[in-house]
């Protein structure tokens, strides 16, 4: 039995999120009613799709950031818990495929779509597991001026009760996941999941497939980051990983490797026009996203906006 609201280090970020409300950034980068909204209509319209990466390990998408679910010898560990309005639906699509009790719950990150089903989780008896600053940003009201996204604390049974700022362990039986803490890169509290029987990485939001990935400067997330967390990530796998991203459809190494580079090349042209130093409406007038856009920009972000967050990444609004 763990003890509840078990810290393992949790120190929280020096200025964690004050909340001030400049909106100056938003209102020029983002449509009217912000990404958030145009993420919450794709959330709530698109079908809920299941698939059976390996065998006792099922990928639920569409319901928000995609959920995986495990097969474990006292229940099931799942990992995210997806957007609460479709809550219904992921509860269903899990018992039609493990037939389990969930009694683990990983959040990736603080955001809604991964976190929205939490309370529900932990009604049902699960113990939720997350960065220690992940608990941080759940329990304190949250403004992402990038978004123009102002979220209030969520309720202290959506928080996660058992926090690492290090590697861990987490024995389910056929499995031992092995949670990966990483410094800030999407935000300053992601996780990432290896399966190593199943070899099965589940990334988060430090990977989409085929979308620009977002880039929360509010929680510490910066290119730079989201670059380094990748390539420490991808030592540990092979051709034959299963590499579930935050968003879009399970992948492998090579679709990685391409996300990568896509990342450090698009790093390496907005460097170049800061260190000329270009104003930041001539930096966008540069396009330095155009070559990826037609593949990566097909989301609700295009390359206008992720180059946008890039720069708010670098302090540059």
């Amino acid at each position: 039995m763990l003890p509840q609201d078990t810290n393992l280090g949790l120190v929280p970020p020096a200025g964690a999120n004050d909340t001030a409300k400049d909106d100056s950034f938003a209102k020029h980068s983002f449509p009217p009613d912000g990404l958030v909204a145009l993420s919450r209509v794709a959330y709530q319209q698109t079908p809920l799709s299941t698939s059976e990466v390996r065998r006792g390990v099922f990928v639920f998408t569409g319901a928000g950031g995609n959920i995986t679910a495990i097969e474990g010898s006292l229940g099931c560990t799942v990992v995210d818990s997806g957007f609460s309005p479709r809550l219904a639906e992921i509860e269903r699509g899990l018992a039609a495929t493990l037939a389990q009790a969930p009694r683990w719950l990983i959040n990736t990150h603080w955001h809604f779509d991964h976190t929205d089903g939490n309370a529900a989780f932990a009604a049902a008896g699960a113990t939720i597991l997350a960065h220690a600053n992940c608990r941080v940003r759940l329990s304190r009201d949250q403004y992402v001026p990038s978004l123009s996204w102002g979220v209030s604390a969520a309720p202290r049974r959506a928080w996660p009760t058992l926090t690492f700022d290090r590697p861990i362990m987490l024995d389910i039986g056929a499995e031992q996941l092995r949670l990966l803490p990483q410094a800030p890169a999407h935000t300053d509290g992601d996780v990432a999941v290896f399966l190593p029987s199943s070899n099965v990485l589940v990334m988060g939001d430090l990977f989409t497939n085929g979308s620009y990935p977002v880039i929360d400067e509010s929680s510490g997330g910066s290119l730079r980051g989201m670059v380094e967390a990748v390539e420490e990530l991808l030592p540990m796998i092979d051709a034959n990983t299963v590499v579930v991203p935050g968003h879009g459809a399970a992948a492998d190494c090579t679709r990685l490797l391409g996300f990568r580079d896509m990342l450090r090349k698009i790093e390496d042209r907005i460097l170049a026009l800061v260190e000329a130093q270009l104003e930041t409406r001539e930096i966008m007038s540069a396009q330095p996203t155009a070559e990826f856009d037609p593949l990566w920009g097909r989301g609700y972000a295009t390359g206008m906006h992720f180059t946008r967050m890039v720069l708010a990444g670098m302090g540059l609004n």
